[in-house]
């Protein structure tokens, strides 16, 4: 919510570059908050390479003694340290027997081949803004697409593939995945005895320590971020509806014929989640306007889906899984505070608080006078394959 105030004066013990965030003295913070900066990849992998999941410079627990028996199931190495950099060198795996846990969608101009297998590049990892589901995103090899006009096909599409259930669990058919490793990345899992035969076990998909991330500047640059990017998105959306008022229109290219794809039936299912909002000042400045002509409505639209489809989902997934963490690891309950990062010295979790005219009572940390986060346990219905 934009614009609250904060009575009292919150106390200063707090970290350094989490005051300088919330008090918008932080540089990104201020390019943030100033809709006349423009937001690009650029700046974004800025922010997210302050805290970037990774397994370079850690030292996990081996999963193999000295004769390379398994000594314990799994590693501690957590399985988004290990997809991250996995996924941005957009490495190919494999993932064995999957099946849809979300509907299931068919196009008339698609099939699979190599079912239940599906294998490709890592495109992407995704989160669930609601939810507490994740999900790598591969150019999936295993579809085959017919152009509709010429007739030719063509292999692979974009498939987003669960790893952690809508419950915050990890998926079950999500089992074991294969893949081409680096020399480096070969030298660290066998250094660490942390495989064989090319295969990891892992016992968490976030690590239990990552809670207190939701503490940190990085943390709280991201959430202004995602509200940023909902702010632009939105400007743009209203200009794509103001210049097809005008009745500009996008190239008049013919249009194929619709076949609307099979979907399969769904069920019910109520799962928990943790909700954060991080109350923040209005926004300054405006969006320049986009040119009244075909040209302003086709880029107004571009920027407007690349904002919504390649900017947001890179910060949410971070976002999203420091919220994890603290949902199984931050010691919070439905009404009951949860723990405090030690550099958060002097505050604490403020329970049962209420936003002007709402009726939702919170946890609520004010970190200024213009800032606070907020944040509750909650139920919510999600809905899944019946198949």
């Amino acid at each position: 919510m934009e614009g609250l105030k904060f009575r009292g004066r919150p106390p200063i013990l707090i970290a350094r570059s989490l005051k300088d965030v919330v008090s918008l003295k932080n540089e990104y913070a201020r390019t943030i908050m100033d809709r006349k900066q423009p937001i690009d990849e650029g700046f974004i992998n800025a922010i997210i390479a302050q805290s970037l999941m990774s397994w370079e410079g850690r030292r996990p627990a081996p999963a193999l003694d000295e004769g390379g028996n398994f000594q314990c199931a799994v590693t501690d190495l957590d399985l988004f340290s290990f997809l991250t950099p996995l996924a941005a060198r957009g490495a190919v795996i494999e993932i064995t027997r999957y099946h849809n846990r979300r509907q299931v969608v068919k196009k008339a101009n698609e099939r699979r081949v190599g079912v239940p297998n599906r294998f490709g590049p890592i495109t992407g990892l995704i989160s669930h803004q609601d939810l507490l589901s994740f999900s790598v995103r591969i150019f999936d090899n295993t579809v085959i697409k017919k152009d509709p006009n010429t007739g030719r096909e063509s292999i692979g599409d974009h498939r987003n593939l669960m790893l952690v259930d809508c419950d915050g669990y990890f998926y079950n058919s999500w089992e074991i995945i294969r893949f081409d490793p680096t020399a480096e990345e070969n030298r660290f899992f066998t250094e660490n005895k942390l495989w064989t035969s090319n295969v990891v076990y892992f016992k968490n998909y976030i690590h239990p320590n990552r809670w207190q991330s939701i503490f940190s500047s990085q943390h709280l640059l991201k959430k202004m971020l995602i509200e940023r990017i909902n702010d632009e998105a939105g400007f743009c959306g209203k200009e794509v509806k103001r210049l097809r008022g005008m009745g500009i229109r996008f190239s008049p290219i013919g249009k194929d014929e619709y076949a609307p794809p099979y979907r399969g039936e769904t069920i019910p299912i109520r799962v928990g989640t943790i909700e954060m909002i991080l109350d923040i000042p209005k926004f300054s400045g405006t969006y320049e306007s986009f040119p009244n002509t075909r040209k302003g409505l086709i880029e107004a639209r571009r920027r407007q889906k690349y904002l919504i489809y390649t900017l947001r989902p890179q910060v949410q997934f971070q976002v999203r899984a420091n919220e994890a963490a603290y949902f199984f690891y931050g010691g919070i309950n439905y009404g009951a505070p949860g723990k405090v990062a030690y550099w958060m010295e002097g505050r604490k979790w403020n329970i049962d608080k209420k936003v002007p005219g709402g009726r939702i009572l919170w946890n609520q940390i004010v970190l200024s006078p213009d800032m606070a986060l907020r944040c509750r346990i909650k139920e919510i219905t999600a809905r899944v394959s019946a198949e």
